[in-house]
């Protein structure tokens, strides 16, 4: 893909033929690590960029190139059956660098074939991210004086409904904009609630304090750690074949598939920058970050400034799946918001078009930027059912009272359209979800669609579609991910034109919603009343 923020001091097309130490001057209060290119002399960037870097990956991409290698996919062993070894040992690797010959890789066989396994690769692919865990990995338990985990919490009455709660303490530098994205909350409790995958975290730190070698000018280390137990995890990626095909070598990891989650239903997060918005509809916000220029330059030689609330940028995703779904939302601290700020409370501010990827220290020239690398590909969306209780209660009520067929509905997580967030609930960062379902009546088909809008960021009216006129352009797998699409890039807005070329403008209508009393729950006037003016477009 072609990358919309850019690395200041590389070329462009700069792909990475080897990895090498993580280092640091004495001078310095950031680490690097070694990266070659291709097409420049520069031997090095920050550590906190690790999410971006995998061997023979191109970063300022400015024209389609193709990844290089071959796929890869295998199933991980238990962690007794892993040898250690050198990059130098695969014999596949033709980049002849030192650093990258001594790197250390896992071993391991899979189906008669021996893979090398790079362990700065793994570790990127299960930790590194985001450029939060990479910095937060060469600090002393930072795990546990940066969050709390509440196992036991006490909830009011109209809480939503928590087995744990994590909070992010006053102290911790995990940028909240990470919070809305689901899988980074799953990834976070998993590290917190596996005890085998903390301590695989933590032993980052124990290798890196004792193994490290201190010479004039620097200190350097050549990663290690301890893995996890991922026996029976799903890996792909791809990399280089020996001649024979007995041997393989690992160059990059794009998903980690069926990690074991603890077994807990619904997890609840806070961090001392959540705050309620009590203005206006009263609903509750995430808060917005700072707006920055469309492409941004990431400068490799800037620490980050203390001066800016962390903003987002992007960098191609590695997959995380885990065996379980969970649950989750954002918990948030009940606050007044000044007039004229925005939701953190801050006048809203423009971002030069440097950032950087490091923490905010006293020498930090740009503002920080958090990264953010993780796909959620968990097919958790049946979770969200409970979004549209009034919705299913006046399908109900036409089913009951005027015989109306009601199929089995398709609940879908909305997907995200570029750098907004409409896709995501402001009130607690869950999934803004749409309900698909066919209706029949009287022998017509229909299909309903019903988005979640209960957090106040839009009025969406419910659609209701001819079901012969769809069938007779379209299929419905085909016809949702384009409805989706459209009516993301419209803000939450169903597109007219869009339907009107689609059924034709006789046979498609959009139902307002009915005004509720009671704040979150219609009562059975109300949904009486949404009923009948369903039935009256259908019939």
């Amino acid at each position: 893909m072609t990358q919309a923020d850019r690395f200041k001091t590389l070329p462009d097309n700069a792909r990475i033929q080897g990895m090498g130490n993580i280092f640091k001057y004495h001078d310095r209060k950031t680490w690097d690590i070694g990266v070659r290119f291709n097409n420049t002399s520069r031997k090095s960037l920050k550590f906190s960029q690790l999410p971006y870097l995998s061997r023979q990956v191109v970063l300022n991409q400015t024209e389609s190139l193709q990844q290089l290698g071959y796929p890869i996919e295998f199933t991980f062993p238990s962690v007794e059956d892993l040898l250690i070894a050198q990059v130098s040992d695969s014999g596949l690797v033709k980049f002849r660098d030192k650093e990258e010959q001594s790197q250390w890789c896992f071993v391991l066989k899979s189906q008669d074939k021996t893979i090398y396994l790079p362990q700065l690769e793994l570790a990127r692919a299960l930790f590194f991210t985001n450029n939060y865990f990479a910095n937060a990995a060469l600090e002393l338990n930072i795990l546990d004086l940066e969050f709390y985990v509440d196992t036991t919490p006490e909830l009011d009455e109209e809480a939503e409904p928590a087995d744990a709660i994590i909070h992010a303490l006053s102290v911790t530098q995990c940028p909240k904009v990470l919070f809305d994205n689901l899988n980074f909350r799953q990834l976070l409790a998993w590290l917190l609630l596996n005890s085998e995958a903390k301590s695989s975290f933590n032993s980052i730190y124990q290798h890196f304090i004792h193994e490290r070698e201190q010479n004039a000018k620097s200190i350097r280390w050549n990663f290690k750690f301890e893995p996890p137990n991922l026996a029976g995890v799903t890996i792909k990626g791809s990399g280089w074949h020996s001649e024979d095909g007995k041997v393989s070598f690992i160059n990059r990891i794009n998903s980690v598939l069926n990690i074991d989650f603890p077994d807990i239903q619904n997890i609840g997060f806070t961090h001392p920058n959540f705050v309620e918005n009590k203005q206006g509809t009263g609903k509750a916000s995430g808060g917005t970050y700072p707006q920055k220029p469309h492409e941004r330059d990431i400068n490799a030689d800037s620490d980050g400034s203390n001066e800016n609330q962390p903003a987002l940028i992007i960098c191609d995703a590695t997959v995380i799946q885990f065996n379980r779904h969970v649950k989750s939302h954002k918990i948030y601290k009940k606050a007044k918001k000044p007039s004229g700020a925005n939701e953190d409370g801050q006048e809203p501010s423009k971002l030069p078009p440097d950032v950087s990827t490091d923490n905010e220290n006293s020498r930090g020239e740009n503002p920080r930027a958090a990264i953010d690398g993780l796909d959620d590909k968990n097919d958790d969306a049946y979770m969200y059912l409970n979004k549209f209780e009034s919705f299913f209660q006046m399908l109900e009520i036409l089913k009951q009272e005027h015989g109306v067929k009601i199929g089995k509905p398709i609940i879908r997580k909305l997907p995200e359209f570029g750098r907004s967030k409409k896709h995501l609930l402001s009130y607690d960062g869950s999934p803004r979800c749409i309900a698909i379902i066919y209706i029949e009546y009287q022998s017509k088909g229909y299909y309903l669609l019903e988005v979640d809008t209960s957090d106040g960021k839009a009025s969406l009216a419910t659609k209701v579609l001819s079901a012969v006129l769809l069938r007779s352009k379209c299929s419905l797998s085909e016809f949702i991910p384009e409805m989706e699409s459209k009516l993301m890039e419209g803000q939450l807005s169903w597109s007219k034109k869009y339907f009107d070329e689609l059924v034709g403008k006789s046979y498609h209508e959009s139902i307002s919603h009915q005004q509720s009393k009671v704040k979150g729950k219609l009562m059975i006037k109300e949904l009486n009343r949404w009923s009948e003016r369903v039935k009256k477009v259908i019939g």
